[in-house]
């Protein structure tokens, strides 16, 4: 079940091993696309599971699942319910942006995790969620995560941000009380390309967060807005997680 009585779609990756020993428990890294993908995108195009088995099998990552969702509901409904497929909302910052993001996040929290703690033999605390994502997905990371602190302890941002002026607005405390969101967040990521077109707004962030006392790790590498450089992205963050 999804929003609005729709059904969902999610891309899962179980472990090698998953399968054959029927009690291990895992911890889970919900993983997010751009804009224009879909919940295959991750797979097809980032290949997660291909970095995620070679990290795991060479002992650099602990063996976790990754849930791919579908962040862009407003076209799930659209698709389901015969409507007319929303066009992408004007800016990332705007408040269609918001409210679509806001949309994703209570799918996220209502539906799609109950499903996978249902499903899946998942370790179900906060210190086995992981959450993160590319572009809009990063965004969208970043709003579900800050909106709900108490649920995820790794928050990877890849190419994505928020601008000080909407964590001031709608997350004040977590720049209020520096020290209780380092104890909450065991890793806070942020990594961009220097030739992407977000990179003005993510060195602010950065920089925001910095001059806020919020730890933080980041990679800054060449190139743009790539899943060239999410692939690097990710392979740089499994390793960090759930340690």
């Amino acid at each position: 079940p999804s929003a609005e009585g729709t059904t969902g779609s999610l891309v899962v990756y179980t472990p090698p091993g998953y399968e054959k020993n029927t009690t291990k428990k895992y911890p889970v890294f919900y993983l997010i696309s751009g804009t224009t993908d879909t919940e295959e995108t991750f797979f097809k195009v980032g290949r997660a599971n291909l970095i995620l088995d070679n990290l795991i099998a060479q002992g650099k990552a602990n063996p976790m699942i990754l849930v791919m969702p579908n962040g862009n509901v407003a076209a799930q409904i659209a698709d389901q319910k015969g409507g007319l497929k929303p066009g992408d909302p004007m800016g990332r910052e705007s408040a269609e942006a918001v409210v679509r993001s806001k949309q994703f996040e209570d799918d996220l929290m209502k539906n799609i995790i109950p499903y996978v703690e249902k499903n899946y033999r998942v370790v179900a605390n906060s210190q086995n969620r992981a959450i993160g994502g590319f572009s809009r997905g990063g965004g969208q990371t970043l709003r579900a995560a800050f909106g709900n602190m108490d649920k995820f302890s790794y928050v990877c941002a890849y190419s994505s941000y928020l601008t000080p002026h909407e964590i001031e607005s709608s997350y004040k405390y977590l720049v209020d009380s520096p020290e209780r969101t380092n104890k909450m967040y065991k890793l806070l990521w942020v990594s961009v390309g220097n030739e992407d077109f977000l990179y003005k707004q993510t060195v602010e962030y950065m920089d925001y967060l910095k001059a806020k006392k919020i730890n933080f790790r980041n990679l800054i590498t060449t190139g743009g807005h790539t899943w060239m450089n999410v692939k690097t992205y990710l392979a740089a963050t499994a390793p960090l997680l759930f340690k």
